[in-house]
């Protein structure tokens, strides 16, 4: 059984090899892409780079000849392609306790730095992620700047002459992210770390991460021990099913976190792409951007792409598990088999739309951009619409299942009373 939340750490002493392996490992963790391909887990991550490391000394034989080709070479090139990554604002996902971190200087730095390096993977469970906020790379950034000097603390390290920089891996099924850790000037020579600053390190990352849900169980604790002590005990049981049917409830009227979208391809993401600038060309240049307003083309090419999307390998169990529900819910009022197949198709509808409005919304962004001559990033306007058009859907589904529950729910409440009534009524 995975625990909740895992910390794994390694070492790196000084040697020009392990250098070679610590620049590979940042090139590798700041520009990899933020979904998991299931090649690596998180942890055989902890290595990630070091064969390349190995082949940056073999072919360069010294790491500054592969810095200075790596910020000399075109575009056309891996080394400069990775260059062109770093110049872009926002292109690789390192960040630290500054504000800009350059990925070439943080290479450059390791590569001549004469102490220990250590590595930390921090991985959390993917539905636990998600009930606790962890799923994006600001949440992380967060909590790492709250806990790393006390972390580093506990190794003898002052906040003063600390060097650390992390990325975040949104991995479906498991998010994690790496933290890579130095000292400004070697103080400390020895790179394990004792059993006793293994679990005081895992103590300061837990008490941030689980903050939030400490304090909502704590207040949960506190209400119901308060309604439970005011309550008469033959009430009790009665309070409580009040309880749960009140989450129920409000899960049916809010819906629930989703979870990690699925991952886009890179071949899916050109399409996704195209798709969307071909729908730009075709929308007004002023007005409200919203599905119910826009041309009957823009509509219809809105709502192709939407279906394109919920048809995409990683939406359709999704789709078909909210058509699936929604047909449930019908069931409750009717049994003809044409109402329902109607009931199914206008929940469909009434997600595609929603799906549609947020390509809208993506369109928008191009036409506006282009408008202003300014460069797209079209890694960001990707994500924004595959995980939005995610998140609306799985948001639709878990709403479903709560309603599917809660009427549920409701319905065995119902046949207990009538069973109460007729044995009441033989006894008269």
């Amino acid at each position: 059984m995975t625990a909740p939340f895992v910390m794994k750490v390694k070492f790196y002493l000084p040697t020009l090899e392990n250098q070679a392996k610590n620049v590979a490992h940042i090139l590798y963790v700041g520009t990899r892409s933020g979904v998991d391909k299931g090649e690596l887990n998180e942890f055989e991550e902890l290595d990630a780079g070091n064969k390349f490391g190995e082949e940056i000394l073999s072919k360069y034989n010294s790491l500054d000849n592969f810095l200075d080709n790596f910020e000399i070479n075109t575009a056309g090139t891996p080394a400069g392609h990775v260059k062109y990554m770093d110049e872009r604002p926002g292109s690789h996902g390192l960040f630290s306790s500054d504000e800009n971190v350059s990925l070439k200087e943080t290479m450059r730095e390791l590569s001549k730095h004469s102490g220990v390096v250590w590595r930390f993977v921090l991985s959390l469970k993917e539905e636990d992620a998600v009930k606790l906020g962890y799923t994006t790379r600001e949440s992380w950034e967060k909590a790492l700047r709250a806990t790393i000097s006390e972390a580093a603390a506990k190794m003898g390290i002052p906040e003063s002459n600390l060097r650390w920089v992390a990325a975040f891996h949104q991995a479906k099924g498991h998010p994690h992210v790496h933290v890579v850790m130095w000292e400004k000037t070697p103080q400390r020579y020895w790179g394990k770390l004792s059993e006793g600053e293994r679990k005081d390190i895992r103590k300061i990352f837990i008490r941030e991460i689980y903050a939030k849900e400490r304090l909502a169980l704590t207040a949960e604790k506190s209400a119901v021990r308060d309604l439970i002590r005011d309550t008469a005990r033959s009430d009790i049981l009665s309070l409580l099913r009040q309880v749960k049917n009140a989450r129920i409830e409000i899960r049916a009227l809010d819906g629930g976190k989703p979870g990690l979208p699925p991952t886009l391809e890179p071949h899916v993401r050109q399409e996704l792409l195209e798709k969307i600038k071909e729908l730009s060309r075709i929308m007004p240049d002023r007005g409200r951007i919203a599905l119910a307003y826009m041309p009957a083309e823009v509509k219809e090419q809105a709502r192709e792409i939407s279906d394109w999307i919920l048809k995409q390998p990683g939406f359709i169990k999704s789709v078909e598990r909210y058509k699936n529900l929604a047909r449930q819910l019908a069931g409750h009022y009717t049994l003809r088999s044409e109402t329902l197949d109607k009931a199914t198709e206008k929940a469909y509808e009434d997600v595609r739309d929603r799906v549609a409005q947020i390509v809208l919304r993506g369109a928008a962004t191009i036409k506006t951009v282009e408008s202003k001559e300014r460069e797209l990033d079209t890694t960001k306007l990707t994500n924004y619409v595959w995980r939005s058009a995610w998140r609306a859907l799985e948001r639709e589904r878990l709403r479903a299942e709560a309603q599917v529950l809660l009427a549920a729910e409701r319905e065995m409440q119902r046949k207990k009373r009538e069973a109460k009534r007729e044995g009441k009524s033989r006894e008269g």
